[in-house]
C-alpha cells in the first residue's frame, strides 16, 4: 500500500511534464539513445522524475493481452487517473486514441516546462500557451495536494527570501531547518502529502506554500486569487474543475509533422 501511496503522485508528475513538451506522446518515457537524448536528463525539471517502472509493468501486461494496440501515451493517462484515484481523488473519463512519439526533446523539457520560481504572469503564459487557462491552471496546480518536492533547491529562493515576504515566518524556519538538516526533501501539503484533497490551498491561504510558484497564485489578488479561496473551502468545486483540466491538459496532442506510432515498448521506439 505504501509504495501505491508513493507512486500515485510521481505517475501524476510523469503525465504533466509529458504533456507540456509536445503534447501528451509518451516522450517524456523515451530513453536516451547514441542518436537522441531523453527528456529524462532534462535538468532541472526531470531529474527527479519516477514511476516508469509503473507504466513498463501496465504496458508489459496490455502486451500480452493487446499486442500492438494501447499506446504508451494512453496508458500514461489512464494511469494518472487511476493514481488520483488511489489516493482519494476524483475520478474521470479518460478519452483514448493518443500516439507515441517516435522523438524526444530534451531542449524541450528544459526550456518548456514552468519553473519552480515563476511569477503569475509567467505561469499563465505557459498555460495559456498551451490552450489552458487561469481556471486551468489553478486547479492542476493542485496535484501538488499530494507528493513532495525532492531538493531544497526546489524551493530555497522562497525559505531564504525576505522575511517580510508572503510567507509565515514558522513555516520558513521549519523549510530552512529542511535544506540544512539532510536532502531538503519536503512535502508540499504538510498535514495530508499522501491523500488527495484541498489542504493545498488551505496551505496557501495560511501562506505556507512550498514553491514560490505555489505561492504566486495567492499573492496578487484577481480570479486566481478567487478560485484559491473557493478551492480552499469547497472540496467538490475543486474536484470537479481538476478533473475537468485534466482532461483539456490529457487532449493536447503533438505537433502535426511529429512521427507517431504505437510503440511496443515505453522507453524506446519500435524498430
Amino acid at each position: 500500500m505504501a509504495r501505491r501511496l508513493d507512486m500515485a503522485p510521481a505517475v501524476l508528475r510523469l503525465f504533466f511534464h509529458d504533456c507540456f513538451v509536445n503534447g501528451c506522446d509518451a516522450s517524456v518515457l523515451l530513453d536516451r539513445t547514441d542518436s537522441m537524448e531523453s527528456e529524462k536528463d532534462a535538468d532541472p525539471a526531470n531529474k527527479s522524475l519516477a514511476g516508469f517502472e509503473v507504466v513498463d509493468e501496465i504496458k508489459s501486461v496490455l502486451e500480452q493481452d493487446c499486442p500492438a494496440t494501447v499506446s504508451c501515451a494512453d496508458v500514461l493517462a489512464l494511469a494518472s487517473r487511476d493514481a488520483v484515484a488511489v489516493v482519494g481523488g476524483p475520478t474521470w473519463t479518460v478519452p483514448l486514441g493518443r500516439l507515441d512519439s517516435r522523438r524526444a526533446s530534451r531542449d524541450a523539457a528544459e526550456e518548456g516546462l514552468p519553473s519552480p520560481v515563476a511569477g503569475l504572469g509567467d505561469l499563465l503564459r505557459a498555460f495559456e500557451e498551451r490552450g489552458l487557462d487561469a481556471r486551468d491552471l489553478t486547479a492542476l496546480s493542485g496535484a501538488h495536494t499530494v507528493g513532495k518536492a525532492h531538493s531544497c533547491d526546489n524551493y530555497r529562493d522562497r525559505v531564504y527570501g525576505d522575511e517580510g515576504a508572503n510567507i509565515d515566518p514558522s513555516f520558513a524556519a521549519l523549510r530552512r531547518q529542511s535544506c540544512e538538516q539532510g536532502s531538503g526533501e519536503a512535502p508540499f501539503d504538510e498535514e495530508t502529502p499522501t491523500v488527495f484533497d484541498n489542504r493545498y490551498f488551505q496551505d496557501l491561504l495560511a501562506r505556507r506554500g512550498l514553491l514560490t510558484s505555489d505561492q504566486e497564485l495567492y499573492t496578487h489578488g484577481g480570479p486566481v486569487s478567487d478560485l484559491v479561496e473557493l478551492y480552499a473551502t469547497n472540496r467538490k468545486a475543486f474536484f470537479k474543475d481538476f478533473a475537468k483540466a485534466m482532461v483539456k491538459m490529457g487532449n493536447m496532442r503533438p505537433p502535426k509533422r511529429m512521427p507517431v506510432e504505437v510503440r511496443l515498448s515505453c522507453r524506446r521506439v519500435n524498430n
